[in-house]
Order: structure tokens, then sequence, then C-alpha cells
């Protein structure tokens, strides 16, 4: 319910509505919603209420209007879509870490939409995902250039040439910056960063000879702050949106292929085994764990729309709380 109130009280539809019928409603309908607030609220708090749908108003509209140019610059300002350029049943994804969490969902309903997925984890597949004929897997560590080197050779010998790669590996922890040591440190941004770095180097190359691609950056809330003891997390995550727009205007300006698509996407926390250590804790504090299902279709749905975008999905709690739309 709360969601829902929060939503309607920024939308400009329902807050306009609303202005409509108390400033400019014909009486019959004007008369009933006046009597029934005055039931509710002395009458100057009425006109603080006409005043705050005033702000309301124009808050939401401003930011529907914001967003729907930042929509179209990130496709370079154009309304129509691509999906016709797309055959589903014949296109190849790049997953990493792909047999766990958000990775093991998105190789299953990108799976189940027809896509050819290539999971690529140092960790075997789940066992509900081994026999699934649009389903390959492959053991790499993405930390490792010359290791991702190999593979995409392989990858694109035996399955072809990939025009979707998610970049979705990552790892975290719990230490303050005084207890962080350089090979965790080396470790994590190799997973969460550079990684994007040799899955892009890897593959772009046939995805601009063919003017076609899309490119997910799986990033995290934690891209625009930070809480003690997940300082490097929130580092790499930031990075990994900075990587995203720095991709993204490569692909215009030095590249001039706008057809590749690049979508960034900020979930905040999910259940899966990155928050396992400290989940009890979250919900102490009132955090409402989201369901990975809910990212894996947002993700799922941007690909078959074939737009660019930022995907921005909150729980509700902390500084994530007003960010709730998916742009």
């Amino acid at each position: 319910m709360a969601s829902i109130l929060k939503r309607a009280s920024f939308s400009p539809v329902v807050t306009g509505a609303a202005l409509l019928v108390l400033l400019k409603g014909p009486e019959n309908i004007q008369r009933p919603v006046y009597d029934y607030l005055h039931q509710l609220l002395k009458p100057h708090n009425i006109e603080r209420l006409i005043t705050t749908l005033k702000w309301l108003f124009a808050y939401g509209l401003i930011k529907n209007v914001n967003e729907a140019i930042n929509q179209l610059a990130r496709n370079n300002f154009s309304l129509r879509s691509s999906k016709a350029d797309w055959d589903w049943n014949n296109e190849i994804a790049i997953v990493t870490g792909g047999s766990s969490g958000f990775g093991a969902l998105f190789s299953k309903d990108l799976s189940q939409k027809g896509i050819h997925v290539v999971a690529i984890d140092v960790n075997p597949l789940p066992s509900h995902l081994e026999n699934n004929p649009k389903i390959s897997f492959f053991k790499c560590d993405v930390t490792d250039v010359e290791a991702v080197n190999a593979v995409a050779a392989e990858i694109k010998s035996k399955i072809g040439h990939p025009s979707i790669l998610i970049n979705n590996a990552g790892i975290g922890g719990q230490r303050p910056i005084l207890q962080t040591k350089p090979e965790q440190l080396k470790k994590l941004m190799g997973v969460n960063l550079f990684a994007h770095y040799y899955l892009v180097q890897a593959f772009l190359p046939n995805m601009l000879e063919n003017r076609k691609g899309h490119i997910i950056s799986i990033a995290s809330m934690a891209s625009f702050f930070t809480t003690p003891g997940i300082t490097d997390y929130s580092c790499s995550k930031a990075a990994v949106l900075a990587f995203n727009e720095g991709l993204s205007t490569e692909l215009r300006t030095i590249h001039r292929c706008p057809e590749i698509k690049t979508t960034v996407v900020h979930p905040f926390f999910a259940d899966t085994p990155i928050i396992a250590a400290g989940k009890a804790e979250l919900q102490k504090a009132g955090a409402k764990i989201l369901d990975p299902q809910d990212i894996s279709d947002a993700v799922v749905d941007q690909i078959l729309n074939a737009r660019s975008g930022q995907i921005l999905l909150s729980n509700g709690f902390g500084p994530g709380r007003v960010i709730f739309r998916i742009i």
C-alpha cells in the first residue's frame, strides 16, 4: 500500500486529476469532494493540501519529462526500437557469473525466450540448468585476461559470436578500509571491474562489425553511496557505472555505432549469495530484501525491448528509497 501511495503521489496524472477536480471541476463533482474533505480537515489544511498537490504535480511532471529526455538521449534521440533487427532464436548471450545468483536467473530466463546462453563461471552450473539445451557452460576465471581471451576464442569457434553480453560476475565482502588487504582489493576489483574490460574487449569487435549488440553492466545502488565496511565494493560499482557511461559515449563518438545498446543495472539488496553473510543484519535494520527474480525480469525485458537504459531497483530502504522507477 505504501508503495502504491508513493507512486501515486509522484504521478502527475494522479495529482493533476486531483487538482482539476478541486480547482476546475464541475460543481456536482466538486461539492461532494469538498464536503468530504471538510469532515477530515480544517479549511487552512485544505489550502495546504492544494498547495502540496501543486508542488507534487510540478515535481512529477518535471521528473517524467527529465526521464523521457534521458531515455531518448541514451538511445540517440531515436523513438524507433530496433526489436525488428533481433531474431531471438538465433541470438547468443554471454552471462558472466552465470551459475548462481542473478546470473543463474538470467541464464534460465533468457534461454526460455529462445536465446542461446553461454554461462561463464568458475563454479559449475546448478543441476536445474545442466541439461538445458539452450545453455552452454564454460569454466573461466574472468579476472585472468588470458583465460578470458582463450575461452572467448573457444566460444566463437564452437557456438558463434554473441550479440548480448551481460557482465554480471561480482563479489563483495565486509571489511573496513584499514583491514582491507591488497590481495582482497585486487580480487574484488578484478571480478567487479576489470572483467568488464576484458569481456568487452573480447566480444565488442564483432558487434561493431555487425553493427548490432547489447552490453549490460550489473552495477548496484552502491554505485551512488557507501556504508562502513563496503567501501571497496562501492568503489567498484561506481566504476562500473562510469565504465558503462564511457562505453556508451565511445560507441557513439569513436565507433559511430549507436546501434549497439548499453544498459547499466542498479539493484538494491537482493537475496543472492553476495549478501548472505550480512542478510540477518540488513533485515534487522529494516531492509526489505529484493527478490532476485525481479531483477532478472527487468533485465530480460530491457534486452527484449532492444533499448539502452539505466535500471534502478529499490527495496524502499535508506538512500535508495526514492528511486523506484525503471527508466
